[in-house]
């Protein structure tokens, strides 16, 4: 699979996993390491590669940034969902 394929499937996995973390009220990072052949991005939580790896130099910093973006994307989708819930859930207990 071609570099660009595996780039949009590590935003498509970072705006998941900002989602899900936003539902729930946490927050992640991710950060580049070295790995055989290149860079890596990592989740800093779960220590999971990215799918893209091994990212050569001139495209590791791009990479993180979309990742990071894709993931804050999803993590304020995710709060916004979150916090409605929280919202209607007040609504229905003040009116029963």
């Amino acid at each position: 699979m071609p570099w660009p394929a595996h780039g949009e499937a590590a935003m498509i996995k970072a705006a998941a996993l900002g989602r899900r973390d936003g539902l729930a009220g946490l927050r992640r990072d991710f950060a580049l390491e070295e790995l055989d052949g290149g860079l890596a991005v990592v989740d800093t939580i779960q220590r999971e590669i990215m799918p893209g790896a091994p990212l050569p130099w001139q495209h590791s910093r791009l990479m993180l940034a979309a990742v990071r973006q894709c993931y804050a994307a999803g993590l304020h989708h995710g709060g916004d969902v979150r916090l409605e819930k929280q919202r209607r859930g007040g609504l229905a207990a003040a009116r029963a």
